[in-house]
């Protein structure tokens, strides 16, 4: 799932869930959107390609590349050996900041899933969420 649809989910679930919450939780929705977006500029900003040229060789390149830097062939460039290819962020980076980002989209998914049942209770066809917000959570652990 590219993470585009990630932000979409979150952003427009939340917006939906905004109209029939309090405004704690519309507050605490907000809150935990800014921090994953901040998650995501840091994926981004720390997987920038590198290019150290300090005479290791990488056959698959064909080029001079960094010392310690292996190369990934779904994104046909060398990065750090510590990388992993992330298909949800369709781009290397660090593994525990991999793992962070999506720990932090399933809280927000599971905040979601309690807030549509918490507030299905006035509002019954919010419950018609609950089966989005599971196949998203599902979506994280392939």
């Amino acid at each position: 799932m590219h993470y585009l649809y990630f932000h979409a989910y979150a952003m427009l679930t939340g917006l939906l869930l905004g109209m029939f919450v309090d405004p704690f939780s519309k507050i605490a929705i907000g809150v935990f959107y800014i921090l994953f977006c901040w998650f995501h500029v840091c994926v981004l900003l720390e997987t920038t390609p590198m290019n150290f040229n300090t005479g290791a060789y990488c056959p698959q390149c064909q080029r001079v590349t960094g010392l310690g830097l292996r190369h990934c062939n779904i994104c046909a460039m060398c990065v750090p050996g510590k990388w992993v290819h992330c298909k949800h962020l369709q781009r290397c980076c660090d593994k525990r900041l991999r793992k962070r980002w999506l720990n932090l989209f399933k809280l927000i998914v599971t905040m979601y899933s309690i807030m549509t049942v918490i507030h299905a209770l006035k509002t019954p066809w919010l419950l018609g969420l609950l089966p989005l917000h599971i196949f998203v959570l599902k979506l994280t652990y392939k």
